[in-house]
């Protein structure tokens, strides 16, 4: 009687946690942007971007914005802008105060959100509250503001994504990754990001067959609303 017990809960568990995932390709796919596509990164804090998305950033920077939601100081401001540069994306910061992402939706829903047809989040399960916080809001903002066709795109920073279904050969832009996360030096004396990164990067190469590569879930808005119901 324990034991079925015990399996239905299991059962159940799965389903909550990952019923969404179970449409998704086993095998990630590679992710190709359309010429015309528009794509907006947001980034909890200055570095975020260039950790999980500089490689594809680089090598369609025409078709993103970056909006960092909060900056901490002027030292990092300047490292944002710099890695920016870098990178050749349109860029915004906005002045939220950091570690309070979650008490301040009234600043976020002033993101123009209007024309992208993805946008770029950490990922859901991610060990920090700011990066966890992004996903509350863009639910909360999703459900009073009609989308056509907009899909939700997880990246990685602080958590690996145990399902990604998409992956961006980055090999030959990995110089350019590099540079972009070393701009933001005040966080990477700190940590060696750079390396520990570009490693993920290429240990995600090495499943795809290829040098390096960044991984992304990208999900359609109803999916992507599922997984915060259970979060």
């Amino acid at each position: 009687m324990k034991k079925n017990f015990l399996k239905i809960l299991y059962k159940r568990l799965l389903n909550i946690v990952f019923h969404p995932f179970f449409s998704m390709n086993v095998k990630p796919q590679p992710f190709v942007l359309k010429e015309n596509d528009k794509c907006l990164v947001l980034a909890p804090h200055p570095d975020d971007e260039s950790i999980g998305c500089a490689g594809i950033m680089a090598l369609n920077n025409k078709n993103f914005k970056v909006v960092c939601l909060t900056h901490g100081n002027d030292e990092r401001r300047n490292e944002f802008e710099n890695a920016m540069k870098v990178l050749g994306v349109e860029n915004e910061i906005l002045n939220i105060k950091d570690k309070h992402i979650i008490d301040d939706y009234d600043t976020f829903k002033k993101i123009d959100f209007s024309g992208f047809n993805y946008i770029f989040i950490p990922y859901i399960y991610d060990q920090h509250s700011d990066h966890k916080a992004i996903s509350t809001h863009l639910n909360k903002y999703l459900k009073t503001h009609k989308t056509s066709d907009l899909k939700i795109v997880f990246y990685e920073v602080w958590s690996t994504m145990n399902m990604p279904n998409t992956f961006v050969d980055i090999t030959n832009v990995v110089d350019k990754k590099r540079e972009a996360i070393n701009c933001h030096q005040s966080q990477v004396n700190e940590k060696d990001y750079t390396t520990k990164i570009l490693g993920l990067n290429e240990y995600r190469g090495m499943l795809n067959n290829i040098g390096f590569a960044e991984a992304f879930t990208v999900l359609d808005k109803k999916d992507f609303q599922k997984i915060i119901q259970n979060f």
